[in-house]
């Protein structure tokens, strides 16, 4: 080890996790209209740390169960590499604790013209008023050609055909299928039977609409009885109205026009088919859920609340925790190995394996 790697690892800078058990960039899905965001990256655990293995070599080794992760990012953003999204933390931890973690992209939405705008006047005004306290008219020019030059890249890059959301849902469920499939490939010990489906944000309402819409998984052929638990982290439940009971609160209008713009829906379907507490009902076999808020969570906590009273209101397993401290949206899952979601996390997929 190079002792600016030393250094690195001293300071947190850089993961103790040995990197050569992470099998990056494996395309989950091929068809003609594949996409570079259908890629997963598999961390493996160990066999040192693997807390599954029996300590006689010569038995059988127990299976192990995967950990499936979905990012976040307001649906427009984000990717399973990018380390402030907590893919690679969540992917990397649930490694160390000796268990197989997937962490998998999907297609975005291109920001829509109302977000961007208002996005950008927000942060123009912030520059302005730099720019005037320096007496430096160049910065807010510079502003103005990079966020045309963003929108020109968002517009015309990456993004083949508009997004919807049912395009999310099925890349989710077709790398869920990969994983059922071939999994065994990369880690013979993977039990398929036993799925922990986890996301953050955005990523906690696509897998939250999969798991109570059954509608999605049956498209895909995936059987819900392998989904063992599924942990959610900031996420929206109610596509309406998240962080007001109100619809017309201004919490909520604000919402729908930074995040909620930005989303499309197939033809004849509206944002309510697509807000998972809507298909929480009687007589349904649901996994068990753990529903976590930040302690600062932009009004979410109240979305979250409303959706973990709804499934106990049906008598559905759910346990709800605010992870205190300064926890904000983001830093609850950048921050997972180091606050408290970490251990109700893994507490909660212990307390559910077979």
């Amino acid at each position: 080890m190079s002792t600016l790697s030393y250094l690195a690892r001293c300071l947190h800078l850089r993961s103790n996790y040995d990197s050569s058990l992470i099998i990056r960039d494996v395309a989950y899905f091929s068809g003609s209209d594949a996409h570079v965001n259908h890629k997963l990256d598999i961390f493996l655990p160990a066999p040192s740390r693997n807390l599954l293995s029996p300590a006689d070599e010569e038995e059988p080794q127990k299976k192990v169960p995967i950990i499936v992760h979905i990012h976040g990012g307001g649906w427009v953003r984000g990717s399973r590499t990018h380390e402030w999204r907590g893919g690679p933390i969540i992917g990397r931890t649930s490694a160390k604790e000796g268990f197989v973690g997937v962490v998998a992209s999907y297609r975005l939405a291109r920001i829509s013209p109302i977000s961007f705008f208002t996005w950008s006047f927000i942060f123009g005004l912030i520059i302005l008023i730099a720019s005037l306290a320096i007496l430096s008219w160049q910065l807010i020019t510079g502003y103005i050609a990079f966020m045309i030059i963003v929108y020109a890249y968002k517009c015309l890059y990456k993004v083949r055909i508009p997004v919807n959301l049912e395009h999310m849902t099925d890349d989710l469920c077709r790398a869920l299928v990969y994983v059922r499939d071939h999994i065994h490939e990369h880690c013979p010990q993977a039990d398929t039977n036993q799925i922990f489906l986890t996301g953050h944000s955005a990523g906690a309402h696509l897998i939250s609409l999969l798991v109570l819409d059954k509608a999605h998984f049956e498209r895909h052929n995936f059987d819900s009885s392998s989904i063992r638990g599924v942990i959610v982290m900031s996420g929206i439940y109610s596509l309406s109205n998240p962080t007001h009971d109100s619809h017309n609160n201004i919490r909520n209008l604000i919402f729908r026009i930074l995040y909620g713009s930005n989303l499309m829906y197939p033809e004849g379907k509206t944002m309510y088919e697509y807000s998972p507490i809507e298909y929480i009902k009687a007589d349904s076999t649901l996994p068990p859920f753990l529903v976590m808020s930040a302690r600062f969570d932009m009004g979410l906590e109240i979305d979250a609340q409303r959706f973990v009273e709804k499934l106990r209101q049906y008598n559905y397993q759910v346990e709800y925790y605010v992870i205190g401290g300064i926890t904000t949206h983001g830093t609850i899952a950048s921050r997972f190995s180091k606050n408290e979601a970490r251990r109700h996390f893994f507490t909660f997929i212990r307390q559910n394996m077979i």
